[in-house]
């Protein structure tokens, strides 16, 4: 499995349709109405990102899988993205809610699934919600066996993003990247994500380290870069990255909580092309 047999390009670029609220006073149709929205606005009729990512973007689950109704509700709302939108579109339930993704990925039949925690030990760490704080535990045993019945690629996040969970020191230090990137992929991830926090950009150091490991591996693996990305900074990365997920830098201002802004997707998309496609 390569990004390009399930993206069509050879470095994507995912856009995020952020759900930031699945109970809203003015009821769901206001939620898909708001993500309809923001999704068009990120493929531009074929012109915009590669592919869509979906989440939930403030949960608020004492554990890490979500209500049913919240469920529901998410595979309600990316029904109408897939009916109206005709994009590569994918899935992310926070706070790590593998169960419910690839329930919603067969549903709807995606093309990918992101988890946030995989293999690595995490303590969950919000920073816009005022959840319960608690341990995230993978069972990686678990994910393989609600995986069956879909062909969803699946791709996680290495140590974690940051303003979303805490990587859990072990025996007081720190595993490498590469280490956790190698024990996700044992366990049957299709890719890794290397993030630092919503906004901010994980080193260039460090998504190379990786990039340098997925290549020499006994399993070659594509690396992804899942935060900070703007049109700045995407000559760079990408010239070592397979892809990204940007999410901030599309809203307007530049603010996560605001709609997408066209303008700043055309942008983007115009750095990409220009010296990626």
């Amino acid at each position: 499995m390569t990004l390009e047999s399930i993206f069509g390009v050879k470095k994507p670029i995912i856009g995020m349709v952020h759900l930031a609220d699945l109970y809203p006073p003015q009821g769901l149709d206001y939620v898909i109405s708001r993500a309809l929205a923001d999704a068009r606005s990120l493929h531009l009729g074929g012109k915009g990102v590669d592919a869509l990512l979906v989440e939930n973007l403030k949960e608020e689950s004492n554990n890490s899988f979500v209500a049913e109704e919240t469920v529901k509700r998410m595979s309600s709302v990316i029904d109408a993205i897939v009916t109206e939108v005709d994009a590569v579109i994918g899935v992310n339930v926070p706070p790590n809610d593998y169960r419910a993704a690839f329930r919603i990925a067969r549903e709807q039949g995606l093309s990918f699934v992101q988890l946030d925690v995989y293999t690595d030990r995490a303590m969950t760490y919000f920073t816009q919600t005022k959840g319960v704080q608690f341990d995230v535990v993978v069972d990686p045993a678990d994910v393989r066996k609600y995986r069956e019945g879909t062909s969803a690629a699946l791709f996680v996040n290495i140590h974690t993003k940051g303003d979303k969970q805490l990587t859990l020191e072990d025996s007081g230090r720190y595993e490498p990247l590469t280490e956790s990137a190698k024990r996700a992929v044992d366990y049957g991830a299709d890719g890794v994500v290397v993030t630092y926090a919503t906004g901010s950009a994980p080193t260039l150091a460090a998504v190379n380290d990786v990039k340098r490991f997925a290549e020499t591996s006994s399993h070659v693996f594509p690396v992804i870069v899942g935060s900070g990305m703007t049109p700045r900074l995407v000559p760079e990365f990408l010239r070592h990255a397979d892809g990204a997920i940007v999410g901030k830098y599309f809203k307007a201002g530049g603010i996560t909580d605001n709609p997408v802004d066209g303008r700043r997707v055309e942008e983007f998309m115009r750095t990409v092309r220009a010296q990626f496609r």
